[in-house]
């Protein structure tokens, strides 16, 4: 089965973007859910009272520890699985400047678009005025 991290095919700019933004975001998560296992464990362990039952106290430090290293394997994965990690630093600077070029250009798409929607608006506006003179003209003429 392969690594559903795993970069290996070339994708579309927009679903790679998506994809690296989402590795991103499960890398914060699980460091985040990591700084409260810590928080947690500390809290655990100053709650410890003397004359515990020393093999139940050992089990559960034993089980606080296994948690801990699984995420701390989970969270190497994903940094592994960085997309910049594989690239060099002129490759980045050239896939940021290709992402740059492509904000520009969908930039000024929005903003024919925007401009192409003022005009349609103006001319619907301008077409519901003539109709309603029309309408009124022909109402008046009408009595």
């Amino acid at each position: 089965m392969q690594n559903p991290l795993s970069y290996e095919k070339e994708e579309p700019l927009e679903v790679a973007t998506s994809i690296n933004m989402d590795r991103l975001t499960q890398l914060q998560d699980a460091i985040d859910e990591m700084a409260r296992m810590f928080a947690n464990s500390v809290e655990f362990l100053n709650r410890v009272q003397v004359g515990q039952d020393q093999v139940k106290l050992k089990e559960n430090q034993q089980e606080i520890v296994q948690d801990v290293v699984k995420k701390a394997k989970q969270i190497e994965i994903l940094i592994d699985n960085l997309p910049g990690l594989r690239n060099t630093e002129q490759e980045q600077f050239d896939m940021i400047k290709e992402l740059n070029k492509e904000m520009q250009e969908a930039n000024l798409e929005y903003i024919k678009a925007v401009e192409d929607a003022e005009s349609l608006r103006k001319q619907i506006v301008e077409t519901i005025e003539i109709l309603c003179r029309d309408q009124s003209t022909a109402y008046n003429t009408e009595e």
